[in-house]
């Protein structure tokens, strides 16, 4: 399965997670014998996995990978040591009682051991001192921000920081610690599942876990939250290293300078600051060059990771790490004294990065134009650029539609034109009368058959109070009680006859009238001839009954008989 795919059930075609990706790794095309039927599809190589599309989608289309089955199964198994190295952000995403009830918690489900991941996130920051960096360096503790570096701004991948990100350096601290362990990161990161997987760092960690999955699994067990006690995390208890999540962390951690006005560290959240940096990078002067880039792939930090549970801004989120850490944290961290630090060679903590970047074909002019020719843009006053179909511009989706990553059917002023241009052609081509009117008996539509058919010609009609052209009864009780009304026979004013249907429309009702002048005319016709007929065989019968009464008469016979059947005969002709 794909680290981030979409249940195709639920996706409503909306583009939004389109419009929410800076990158434009949201694929919507019918693709091969129509089986993607136009729904948003992950596109891997160019996804960095910062899980904001799984977000931002009001469906809740995303589906991520989730490993919790596997993880439940070996917890089951109790001759394998499973560790859990827990990110320092979980006191503001796990909505607990009290943060620190989360160690207890995951023993009761079968944890052997629960460490802190912020363990780590030192070991990088101790190491980051001796290392030869960059001149000009970037942060390498995101997955996130390395896989958009690695994917499309290779040129960028010497400025990488040659470290770990704090996740691998604890799970490789935890398989020393515990040989022959399983160890799964639990914390708010997309990203970070699919690092532990990639070739470069891969063994470190065995399975990494959403706090929102964990979470759900809590429910499911029923756990009673307030019955959990408050213990400490296994092993070491870093200090500053707690603060990584938040904007500005590493550079504390690292003993970096936080001065705001130090031009040689930049902290950088969000995916969009991140890509408009890296755009620029090579293009600053020197002297302004950032010694490093603190670069975070998610607004606010890891504060704003997409698989928290609690709902609170950013800021709140920050305030409420700092007061964990200086109460708990910070205090706990005094105790356990310097020389308790755990350590790695620096082989365990310096890593390589590749390039993976996907060469994409390129349109030239008159291909882009003959995509946009498509959606109905003949002229670059026909370029909306509304970005409603997600794309920056209308030549930015025309490249995408090029790639096959879009349809040119995805612009929605094209597609109301078309829809709308299509029901006036119906609308005007209807030979029956069509009247729609608001709640208000306001008329909002007529077609030409209707403007025929009460000889309004020339008259402006739309926007009028529909008793100007009849009598509004009808179209009341629709209106109200939201049933058709159908009629059979009504005479206009104006001598037409009509055979009527009223039905609601959401808060609008749709008159359809059919004229039947004609059709009850030759019936009238036809029924005067069949009067004429019946009473000219009742004069007929009349004779023949008197020429037989004489007869019968003169030859002594009853005309009984005879006056039976000829009554039968002017019934039959009534009839």
């Amino acid at each position: 399965m794909p680290l981030i795919k979409t249940n195709d059930a639920k996706c409503r075609d909306c583009y939004k997670c389109v419009r929410s990706c800076p990158l434009k790794a949201i694929c919507i095309n019918s693709g091969p014998n129509n089986i993607q039927a136009h729904h948003a599809r992950v596109l891997e190589e160019s996804c960095v996995q910062c899980g904001h599309c799984t977000v931002i989608c009001p469906q809740k289309a995303k589906v991520v990978k989730n490993d919790l089955e596997d993880i439940k199964n070996l917890l089951s198994n109790k001759s394998i040591t499973v560790v859990a190295s827990v990110a320092p952000s979980f006191p503001v995403h796990m909505p607990l009682p009290q943060p620190l009830a989360l160690p207890g918690l995951l023993k009761r489900l079968g944890f052997s051991q629960v460490g802190l991941t912020a363990v780590g996130a030192e070991l990088i920051s101790v190491e980051h001192q001796r290392i030869n960096a960059p001149e000009s360096e970037i942060s390498s503790a995101c997955p996130a921000v390395v896989n958009l570096i690695e994917q499309h701004y290779t040129h960028l991948l010497p400025n990488l920081s040659p470290l770990v990100s704090p996740v691998i350096a604890h799970g490789r601290l935890l398989k020393k610690q515990y040989p022959g362990c399983v160890v799964v990161f639990i914390g708010p990161c997309i990203a970070k599942k699919g690092e532990i997987v990639s070739d470069k760092v891969k063994g470190a960690v065995d399975y990494a876990l959403g706090f929102k999955e964990l979470w759900d699994w809590i429910k499911a067990e029923a756990i009673d939250l307030n019955k959990i006690e408050n213990v400490e995390f296994d092993g070491y208890i870093p200090g500053k290293a707690n603060l990584f999540p938040a904007k500005g962390g590493q550079l504390l951690a690292s003993s970096l300078s936080t001065d705001i006005m130090d031009s040689g560290v930049q902290t950088v959240t969000g995916l969009q600051n991140c890509i408009d940096l890296l755009k620029n990078f090579c293009n600053l002067n020197k002297d302004q060059m950032p010694k490093f880039v603190e670069m975070l792939a998610c607004r606010g930090g890891c504060l704003g990771g997409p698989c928290g549970i609690t709902e609170n801004d950013i800021y709140s989120k920050r305030q409420r790490l700092l007061d964990f850490y200086s109460r708990n944290t910070l205090k706990t961290a005094e105790k356990t004294g310097a020389g308790t630090t755990p350590s790695l060679p620096a082989t365990d903590l310096i890593r390589e990065f590749e390039s993976r970047k996907v060469i994409l074909p390129v349109p030239d002019e008159e291909q882009i134009k003959s995509i946009l020719m498509q959606s109905g843009k003949y002229v670059p006053q026909d370029e909306l650029n509304c970005g409603s179909c997600g794309f920056g511009s209308c030549r930015e989706k025309a490249v995408a539609v090029f790639r096959g990553h879009a349809e040119p059917q995805m612009c929605i002023p094209y597609m109301r034109k078309r829809a709308e241009s299509i029901s006036n052609l119906v609308l005007n081509a209807m030979p029956n009368a069509v009247i729609i009117a608001d709640e208000d008996l306001v008329i909002t539509e007529i077609n030409p058959a209707a403007v025929k058919m009460f000889d309004c010609q020339g008259k402006q009609i739309i926007g009028q109070r529909l008793d100007r052209l009849i009598d509004p009864t009808e179209f009341q009780v629709v209106l109200k009680e939201k049933r058709a009304v159908v009629a059979d026979f009504r005479s206009l004013e104006n001598g037409v006859i009509t055979r009527q249907i009223i039905f609601p429309l959401e808060n609008m009702a749709v008159g359809i009238f059919a004229d039947i002048t004609k059709e009850v005319t030759q019936q009238g016709e036809l029924l005067h001839v069949k009067t004429q007929t019946i009473e000219r065989a009742q004069e007929v019968i009349k004779k023949q009954m008197t020429v037989a009464q004489e007869i019968a008469g003169l030859l002594g016979e009853t005309t009984a008989e005879t006056k039976i059947l000829l009554n039968q005969l002017i019934k039959l002709m009534e009839d």
